[in-house]
């Protein structure tokens, strides 16, 4: 009776295991096709981008130094996708991603008849709309089979960023100087992928998840001419949503 007790105590245990580890190896779903389609929006975190002027006019030489700063903007976008294997697909993602200009800080000196050395920082307005599309190849290590209904994920691709800017105002000595100039350029742009995603039992071909971005965008800006403008890059990240058909 004892043995038969036993094994009815171990045939519950299991019958309770059961569905937590069923659980654990939730599948993400792939579709039929492995075809995906998703859409994300989030937030981007500019970093600082440094800027030098070297040149000589009307007997003064300058020679300036700073960091141009930005606000926190936003982000947005959506990414089509094919899975060649179970663990590694390609996807071109299109993202926008605008954010405000903050204020310009550094040095500046004068050689010549006029000479000395003034730092500080000007306050800007202005705003910086960017439309990025890259091709990227996300690499999932553990495949379909979710651990505890995780899928993370790494990636990397390439491509190419248009950024317009416009400038508005700039604030001297408490004394604002308003006016209109602008910029558009097309760079090269490259990213780095970490992210993870959710299935929802209830709808196996959707997946929620999170994707963190480091962006880059190199700068096209001759470093020969009197202005050097330094390479960007921006952290972004976002919130997702993705259709497996």
């Amino acid at each position: 009776m004892n043995r038969l007790y036993q094994c009815a105590a171990i045939a519950a245990l299991l019958a309770g295991v059961a569905p937590l580890a069923a659980q654990a190896q939730q599948t993400v779903p792939l579709g039929n096709s492995g075809l995906y389609v998703g859409v994300d929006v989030g937030a981007i975190v500019p970093q600082s981008v440094h800027l030098s002027v070297n040149g000589s006019a009307f007997g003064e030489t300058v020679a300036a130094s700073g960091n141009l700063h930005f606000d926190t903007g936003v982000a947005s976008g959506v990414v089509v996708g094919y899975h060649v294997m179970p663990t590694l697909a390609v996807e071109g993602n299109f993202e926008y991603a605008g954010f405000d200009i903050h204020s310009v800080s550094g040095t500046i000196a004068l050689t010549g008849p006029v000479a000395g050395t003034v730092s500080g920082t000007i306050g800007l307005q202005g705003r910086v709309n960017s439309y990025n599309g890259l091709v990227n190849a996300i690499w999932t290590p553990l495949g379909p089979d979710a651990r505890y209904g995780i899928a993370p994920y790494i990636g990397a691709g390439i491509g190419f960023s248009h950024v317009n800017e416009t400038l508005t105002a700039a604030t001297i000595a408490g004394t604002t100087i308003t006016g209109n100039v602008g910029d558009d350029q097309t760079d090269f742009a490259a990213n780095a992928i970490v992210g993870a995603d959710f299935p929802l039992p209830m709808m196996p071909q959707l997946t929620l998840g999170v994707r963190y971005r480091l962006l880059f965008v190199n700068s096209s800006s001759s470093s020969t001419g009197p202005l050097s403008v330094g390479n960007f890059f921006g952290h972004v990240f976002t919130a997702n949503a993705t259709w497996h058909f």
